[in-house]
């Protein structure tokens, strides 16, 4: 009895071992029967195991088509779903069987011709570890889907959905790939060149991934010829719906990239209330291959509908998208609802190398309303209009820092945005451009800097960042060009018409500046004061380009910092910030007469010199508490060390006749009281 048990135990050991592994081999195009696809589908969905779907189609096929090297099988009507599990369904195989007849793409060809019934190619439905690859899939109302809330760790890879047999051309399906309700952790392409799937041609959707989590979807071509230079369009390249979350769109090596471009509306929306954690990076979207031509996409990426917390970029290396070449909006950020999502460390309007423009119309647009969404570390420049805009009443509360906006990194090459670096128009309230020590730079752009529009937007707070060479103003609030202050500040406009401050002294006391001026808005005592070295503009008003540091006002108004890395020569501009949110334009620049403090021996004098730089004339003057002399001597040395204008000062003052003086950077030396104060550097224009 026991040797019976041990015999039947060890046949039911070599029975599962051979039910494992079978090859299923298909041998010719025909619909149905023996060697049919369909009958291959059907036999491994009934056999347990871990099976493969192999091709060995002879080239005296009638379905072979010569001149394009393809087998193709035409089902009339729909073939049946894959249930069964470990399968692996490999149209490679006809490679190594008959020869690489197609070296454009693969060789085996299902055509649904849109017949009745036809509604996928392959439907994967519950299903795990299921591998499909090597295909030219077309003209079907799904080349493939995967549904079912079991469906897991399956692999699309090395197929044309959507196109021919070289994906020069469109065999177009309604939709390419669709993941449906439920499926997970499925990966659609891969990190080589064998696993790219090109998903082009398609009537609405590359991939479109519904109510499903943490698939991954990497290294495909998705509105783009066989080449990555040219479209080949679906509607929409890679689509994010319903409640699907936590999945990944590219990935941190050029090699998991998506190529996402040519597509008629959007590159990868990502649209739904339930939308959220899914991680966007890596990927060009508007860019051939090589991310220097435009192909473009209306727009980018879309994040809309009540997408939410959903990341774009990131701060890996590798991580930061190339959003370039669109002829709408890189990126799109839209309607109520529409929160908290992150745009990170992406080129948008750009090269790939971030040395040249590659424009978009509009960089980013928030717009809907939405709100509270956080644009960091980003380069926006290059692009035909705005790099930034922010639209619309309820469109509040976005904190945008740490951008280049109109330059590349760094701010050392303008790459400028057409229009406005920023703008702010109807209605947005609360945003935030810049803060402490996450200024933006701003820079280049063929507008202002910042504009802010209309009456209705108030409350957005503009800190601590670097703004200058824009064509028009560092910051303007409309109506356009420089809005003077009015007495008491009670008039109205966007951020409530703030006044900017006024700044009426500036002294240097050894390698500190003394800045001091006053406010006139309702509430000076909480009111901030931010102090700029200025890149001036023809206006006077501003540009802030050097960030010194704030301070509060006084009850009164009257305010004061000490700030230092200011040179004699510079200009200083200041804005304000009320306790509501509110900033200012840029404050009249600082000319002079401006004053230098030093300390001698317990001793201070205080010299003023006027102007500087200057073209004609220069008048200096000496005062000190401790010592009233009726003399002092003026030197001035140019770049050479050579002394090339002596004068005597009396009563305190001086004035030296330099208007013959070559051009140029000259040192100023006062004897007084028997000391050589430090000396102060001029500059002759």
């Amino acid at each position: 009895m026991n040797q019976i048990k041990v015999f039947v135990t060890g046949t039911l050991i070599l029975l599962c071992g051979w039910v494992t592994a079978n090859n299923y081999l298909v041998t010719n195009t025909n619909d149905a029967g023996a060697g049919s696809l369909r009958q291959a589908i059907s036999d491994a969905n009934v056999t347990p195991g871990t099976h493969t779907i192999a091709f060995n189609i002879p080239t005296s096929d009638p379905n072979y088509i010569a001149l394009q090297g393809v087998w193709k099988i035409t089902p009339a009507t729909a073939l049946p779903l894959v249930m069964r599990s470990y399968l692996t369904i490999d149209g490679t195989s006809q490679t190594v069987n008959q020869g690489n007849t197609n070296p454009d793409g693969p060789e085996i060809m299902l055509d649904g011709n849109h017949a009745f019934g036809s509604d996928f190619a392959f439907h994967l439905y519950n299903v795990t570890g299921v591998t499909v690859q090597g295909f030219i899939i077309g003209r079907f109302t799904v080349g493939i889907e995967i549904s079912g809330s079991t469906s897991q760790n399956n692999i699309i890879r090395g197929n044309y959905i959507g196109c021919n047999y070289n994906a020069s051309d469109t065999l177009s399906n309604t939709h390419g790939i669709e993941i449906l309700t439920g499926p997970h952790h499925n990966t659609i392409g891969g990190s080589t060149t064998a696993d790219r799937n090109i998903l082009s041609g398609n009537n609405h959707t590359g991939i479109r991934v519904v109510s499903s989590n943490n698939n991954i979807i990497k290294g495909n071509y998705v509105g783009l010829n066989r080449t990555g230079t040219a479209a080949l369009r679906n509607y929409d390249g890679i689509s994010i719906e319903g409640t699907s979350k936590n999945n990944l769109i590219g990935g941190y090596t050029a090699a998991d990239r998506n190529y996402v471009s040519g597509n008629v509306a959007y590159g990868i929306p990502v649209f739904g209330g339930g939308c959220s954690g899914n991680i966007i990076v890596g990927n060009y979207a508007g860019t051939d291959i090589t991310g220097t031509a435009a192909v473009p996409n209306t727009y980018g990426v879309l994040f809309d509908d009540g997408a939410s917390f959903n990341t774009l970029g990131g701060t890996k290396p590798g991580a930061g998208n190339l959003l370039s070449g669109n002829s709408g909006y890189g990126v799109f950020i839209y309607n109520p609802g529409t929160q908290r999502d992150t745009v990170v460390g992406n080129l948008i309007g750009t090269n790939a190398t971030a040395t040249a423009a590659l424009p978009n119309a509009n960089g980013i647009v928030i717009d809907g309303p939405s709100y509270r969404h956080f644009v960091d570390s980003n380069i926006i420049s290059g692009n035909l209009q705005m790099g930034i805009d922010i639209h619309i009443g309820g469109s509040d509360s976005n904190v945008v820092t740490r951008n280049y906006i109109g330059t590349n990194a760094g701010g050392t090459l303008a790459i400028p945005n057409h229009m406005d670096g920023i703008r702010i128009g109807e209605g947005p309230r609360h945003n935030f451009i810049g803060l402490p020590g996450k200024g933006n730079i701003i820079a280049f752009n063929g507008g202002n800097g910042i504009s802010i529009m209309t009456i209705a937007e108030l409350y957005n707070t503009i800190s601590g960042n670097s703004i200058y060479d824009n064509d028009g103003l560092g910051i303007d609030l409309f109506p356009e060009g420089v809005t003077l202050n009015d007495a008491g500040d009670g008039d109205s406009g966007p951020n409530d018409g703030l006044n900017f401050p006024v700044i009426d002294t500036v002294y240097f006391s050894g390698p500190d500046v003394i800045i001091s001026g006053h406010l006139d808005v309702a509430t000076p005592a909480t009111t901030h004061v931010e102090l700029f070295i200025a890149a001036p503009d023809v206006s006077g008003y501003g540009e802030g380009k050097t960030f010194l540091g704030s301070t509060t006002a006084l009850a009164n108004g009257s305010w004061c910092d000490t700030v230092s890395g200011v040179l004699s020569t510079d200009f200083i501009t200041a804005t304000a910030l009320d306790a509501a949110g509110n900033t200012s334009e840029f404050s009249e620049n600082a000319v002079g007469p401006v004053a230098y403090v030093f300390e001698l021996e317990q001793i201070v004098a205080q010299v003023t010199i006027f102007p500087n730089p200057f073209t004609e004339n220069v008048e200096v003057m000496v005062s000190s508490r401790e010592l009233h002399p009726a003399t002092f001597t003026v030197e001035l040395f140019n770049s050479a060390g050579v002394l090339v204008v002596v004068k005597e000062g009396f009563d305190g003052r001086a004035l030296l006749d330099a208007g013959s003086l070559a051009t140029g950077s000259y040192l100023c030396r006062i004897n007084f009281g028997g000391r050589v104060l430090p000396a102060v550097r001029l500059v002759k224009e």
